[in-house]
């Protein structure tokens, strides 16, 4: 199945960003951050801009509220694909050859034909038929005390590949399906194998099937990162005036403000 992208920034700033928020602006608030030596939260610094820097653990696992699924993942992309029927139009050139007793005559014959096939295909829109979607969902990490959810969450943890199980489809209410030795899904219906093997028409008897797979993160961050964001609660967020900023490795207050010029 086609991947959904993952932000994998490396020593390059998280986009987890909100717009409107201009580099020359951000290091101007970094002047006046708090860093803190250790990821402790002191409720002086409510409403701050603070800087931490620590390895993120996983402290709850994503949901998938649509299926009732939970993860042992700080986030997980729930990828989703339909059985498609879609056109193919074949163009089949024929050159004929006549010879007579005076010239040789040479004809072009052009033909076009047209036949269904079967395809698997990204969904991305939520329909009465496909009530589900690609979509991305996110739990929670801790850093210390601070609490990281969202998308910055995405450059912070390695990618797994999370296995479709009977204890998911009973969970759901869905279908298992494992296709030959190849991964396992999820299926909206009961898919007929031997229909998935034959030709066209009877491929077609498993038209509108939508197979669900995952794909989540590690428990633990690949690596220490430092993070800037406004102190709410045990949460560092975006507001209007600052977003959120993170970055590989354990970074000074200087060096992120120099990142931002």
């Amino acid at each position: 199945m086609k991947k959904l992208l993952y932000i994998g920034l490396g020593a390059l700033m998280c986009m987890s960003f909100m717009s409107g928020c201009s580099n020359e602006k951000a290091a101007n608030a970094l002047k006046d951050a708090i860093y803190l030596e250790k990821p402790v939260i002191d409720k002086a610094n409510e409403g701050q801009l603070v800087i931490i820097h620590g390895v993120a653990k996983l402290s709850k696992g994503a949901q998938d509220p649509d299926l009732n699924l939970r993860f042992d993942s700080p986030c997980v992309t729930r990828e989703v694909q339909v059985l498609t029927a879609q056109k193919k139009t074949t163009t089949t050139t024929t050159t004929n050859s006549k010879t007579t007793d005076k010239n040789a005559n040479q004809t072009t014959e052009t033909k076009k034909t047209t036949t269904t096939e079967y395809v698997w295909k990204d969904n991305n829109t939520k329909t009465d038929r496909n009530p589900w979607k690609n979509e991305t969902f996110y739990g929670e990490a801790k850093i210390g005390d601070f609490t990281i959810t969202g998308s910055t969450l995405n450059s912070m943890f390695n990618n797994k590949r999370i296995d479709v199980t009977r204890d998911m489809a009973n969970k759901s209410g869905l279908n298992f399906w494992k296709q030959g030795l190849s991964r396992a899904f999820l299926t909206n219906r009961r898919v007929v194998e031997r229909f998935m093997q034959s030709g066209s028409e009877l491929r077609a008897q498993n038209e509108g099937i939508s197979r669900i797979a995952f794909n989540g993160k590690e428990k633990v961050a690949r690596g220490e990162y430092t993070i800037a964001g406004i102190q709410q609660g045990d949460k560092l967020i975006s507001n209007k005036d600052f977003r959120i900023q993170c970055y590989s490795g354990v970074l000074t207050k200087d060096q992120m403000i120099e990142k931002n010029k």
